[in-house]
């Protein structure tokens, strides 16, 4: 439960107990005559009086100003807090106790946790989920030397973390097999790229001196020099099925994550891309790099911030649409489309309701991908083209120094509670070092004329894409649920199915025995029938 914003005093439980002893011993002393116990009487209450005679100075000037240093991080990644006491705070300065800053966190930002107080700490906060998350409030909590007052002062104030999804690079092999790149190495736009255009703009450090544009310069007294402008480049439409479907957060922060990366790859290969929702409502349009090849300064700044616009955009999205409330709607801008590819949630009938081909115009190259969870144990810092995080073989390693929970009268016992358990990344704790256990291999079948992809959150991306490529075997189903092995997804021998069901070919792979394409990135993981 989270405290309300406002300033509590209060005794302690060991104030309380000093105030009971002190009046007994007052009440003693008068009936007995014993003059010990008026001492006695008399220290307690003087350590009293010294006790709330400190709470209350340091209530003066008691504010603390936070700061988010970044305010986007992709997700597993941590941002950086600064919390600073306020100048004319009395406890900054005079030792008249001990403290703690408690930030009443959500619980993809860490949750509940203390930090000690002092007049400048900066900390660190892991984003562990895709979105926005408010920091929401925090308590200057302050107990004087002896112990015997409680004072907290809640605060609050609009400071936001915006959790992005993670990036990837895609191999050329799966840019090639998707389109993006035809021959591993040519753009959308390779024809025109690095053309000159009539935009003159000024000259910066590090043009080249063959663009400087000298009937501007003599015209405007100042070097100029032409601008890039890329000529027309492709169309490409990234859907992303945002349907209401079962929960499934994993899932869906990783379709974000692809499509993230696949917009990436598109952009930096010169392709006009769009990325529209199952409603048909556009999420974010991105214009052909301006700095794809031989970038300006100025078209560096121009593509970070339209990269950084595209993240932010894709952090928000919701998966709660309704398919069937625009099954009938026309995508106008499909008809320039030359490549499109599908991301959803495979819960059986993945893309269920949602026309695709209404997003795909004419595109030669269309790809569709369907995901769920992967099992228990799987490593998930394989897919999307990312590395593991350093430390660690998956998020139990994702640890940070914040301390929480940090409930309980004693604010010093998450500290030390933290430091004997070691927290989730500690040597022993449950699946700190466990290896990843074994995927079953992605399934390939026809969706339409869309080639389906089925797999897990711990696929790699460049392998679901390569995998797409792929011919998909005889006496196929044009539905979802039948499927083929990918013992050959890059159609560079026999297809394998998923077993032998005539029962008259042996499929097993002995110790000596040649491993086949069965595995196109070279992890060990069977495909088909390997």
């Amino acid at each position: 439960m989270r405290p309300r914003p406002g300033t509590v005093l209060r005794p302690t439980m060991r104030g309380v107990l000093v105030a009971v002893v002190a009046a007994l011993a007052w009440v003693l002393a008068d009936l007995t005559r014993i003059m010990p116990a008026r001492y006695l009487a008399a220290a307690l209450l003087m350590a009293l009086l010294l006790g709330l005679i400190c709470a209350l100075a340091a209530m003066i000037g008691l504010r603390a100003r936070r700061q988010v240093l970044d305010d986007a991080v992709p997700v597993g990644a941590a941002a950086r807090i600064q919390l600073d006491l306020a100048p004319g705070a009395v406890a900054a300065w005079l030792p008249l106790g001990r403290g703690v800053v408690r930030e009443h966190l959500p619980r993809a930002l860490g949750g509940t946790g203390d930090l000690p107080l002092a007049r400048a700490m900066p900390h660190r906060l892991r984003v562990t989920s895709r979105g926005g998350h408010e920091l929401g409030r925090y308590s200057v909590i302050f107990r004087d030397v002896f112990g015997l007052f409680h004072l907290r002062r809640t605060l609050s104030d609009d400071a936001r973390v915006t959790g992005l999804p993670v990036v990837g690079e895609l191999t050329p092999q799966a840019t090639a097999a998707t389109g993006i790149t035809p021959d591993g190495n040519m753009t959308a736009t390779s024809h025109g790229v690095g053309e000159i255009g009539p935009i003159a703009r000024p000259y910066a450090s590090g043009d080249d001196i063959r663009r400087v544009h000298w009937r501007a310069s003599a015209r405007t007294g100042q070097l100029m020099t032409r601008e890039e402008e890329p000529s027309a480049g492709q169309s490409a439409v990234i859907v992303l099925d945002t349907s209401r479907r079962e929960e499934a957060p994993d899932v869906e922060d990783r379709l974000v994550s692809h499509a993230a990366t696949v917009l990436e790859s598109l952009g930096v290969n010169g392709w006009q891309v769009r990325i529209v929702d199952a409603s048909g409502d556009e999420i974010i349009r991105t214009t052909p790099r301006r700095g794809v090849d031989g970038a300006s300064p100025l078209g560096r700044e121009a593509d970070a911030v339209q990269s950084r616009s595209a993240l932010l955009a894709l952090a928000e999205v919701g998966f709660d649409d309704d398919p069937a409330a625009s099954r009938h709607r026309t995508d106008h801008a499909s008809g320039q489309t030359a490549l499109a590819i599908a991301l959803g949630v495979d819960d059986g009938s993945p893309f269920e309701g949602l026309q695709l081909d209404r997003f795909a115009g004419r595109a030669t190259h269309r790809t569709a991908i369907a995901l769920s969870a992967a099992p228990a144990g799987a490593d998930p810092d394989r897919s999307a083209g990312t590395r593991p995080v350093a430390g660690g073989k998956g998020i139990g390693r994702l640890w940070t120094r914040r301390t929480g929970p940090g409930d309980g009268e004693d604010f010093g016992a998450p500290m030390r509670r933290a430091r004997a358990e070691g927290g989730p990344g500690a040597e022993g704790a449950p699946g700190a070092d466990a290896d990843p256990v074994e995927t079953p291999a992605p399934t390939r079948a026809r969706l339409g004329r869309w080639p389906l992809v089925r797999g897990t959150t711990a696929d790699d991306l460049a392998d679901l894409l390569i995998a797409a490529d792929g011919p998909v075997g005889p006496g196929t189903s044009a539905g979802p649920g039948d499927s083929v092995g990918l013992g050959d997804p890059a159609g560079l021998g026999e297809p394998a199915g998923l077993g032998d069901s005539a029962g008259d070919t042996d499929t097993s792979v002995g110790p000596d025995a040649p491993v086949g394409t069965g595995d196109p990135a070279g992890r060990g993981r069977p495909g088909g029938g390997s």
